[in-house]
């Protein structure tokens, strides 16, 4: 049998027993088995859910308006989106007829809402409609919590927080490399002689040992890729100082400061 004939058969079985019938009696009746039923349906109670019956008392058609408005009434009694306990303590109807119907209990209030807007009901259950919305926003903040802050188009941004450091974030160009370079200077080994604003940057003596010095020219980057951007000769600079060094093949050394923090 197909889906579709086994559900006339299911509602055929229905009207002549004048009730919902039990598997046994869909069987002995139909001779619909259990294992069809689980290939089409799943379960038998969603295959009596698909026929619109309930799977105990009167074989009544279950209607939809019905159990959603049930649903609304208890919402309004207790002034906020009722849970499955909740319903099955107030509620006319088993709460069963609305989990399997949308096989969630989460999907009752959107589906409420989606039945309200296409039958008129906003106006009449414009309280219930109201829990709802806040319920979604509640919902859409916690998403936006789990997912990361948003980032603020009309501010600044800053690099990592760092401490212990004369510069309270990273940098996020080279004029804050240039700064922290010359806050940590002492710490890495050098001595500033000039900066200026022609290639290379920075003239510096550099630590070698307890008793040597070397002098060095440096060109600040805030990646070290940077260099290669800008078209700077490599014969005419010994050092890059970079926040981020992102040129695996670089000929030059490379002091990467957030590595060095």
């Amino acid at each position: 049998m197909t889906k579709k004939e086994m559900m006339a058969a299911i509602r055929e079985c229905a009207r002549k027993l004048g009730h919902t019938p039990n598997m046994s009696e869909l069987a002995r009746i139909t001779g619909v088995r259990r294992r069809a039923i689980q290939r089409h349906f799943g379960k038998y109670i969603w295959a009596l859910h698909e026929c619109h019956l309930e799977k105990t008392g009167p074989g009544r058609k279950v209607d939809l308006e019905d159990l959603l408005r049930d649903w609304a009434r208890v919402a309004r009694k207790l002034k906020r989106l009722p849970s499955v306990t909740e319903y099955r303590h107030f509620g006319k109807h088993s709460e069963t007829s609305l989990r399997v119907r949308y096989r969630s209990w989460k999907q009752v209030a959107q589906s409420f809402k989606e039945y309200a807007g296409e039958h008129g009901w906003a106006e009449k259950w414009r309280d219930v409609l109201t829990m709802i919305a806040a319920q979604e926003e509640k919902l859409g903040q916690a998403q936006a919590w789990a997912d990361g802050p948003r980032l603020l188009p009309d501010r600044p941004v800053y690099g990592p927080v760092m401490h212990a450091c004369p510069m309270a974030h990273g940098p996020v160009n080279e004029m804050g490399v240039i700064y922290l370079f010359g806050a940590m200077a002492e710490k890495l080994g050098f001595v500033v002689i000039r900066i200026h604003s022609a290639f290379p940057d920075c003239e510096a003596l550099r630590r070698i040992d307890e008793h040597t010095w070397q002098w060095v020219r440096i060109e600040f980057e805030y990646e070290s890729r940077n260099f290669c951007k800008h078209g700077h000769k490599v014969s005419e600079c010994d050092l890059i100082v970079c926040w981020k060094h992102n040129w695996p093949e670089c000929p030059l050394e490379v002091v990467e400061l957030s590595r060095a923090m």
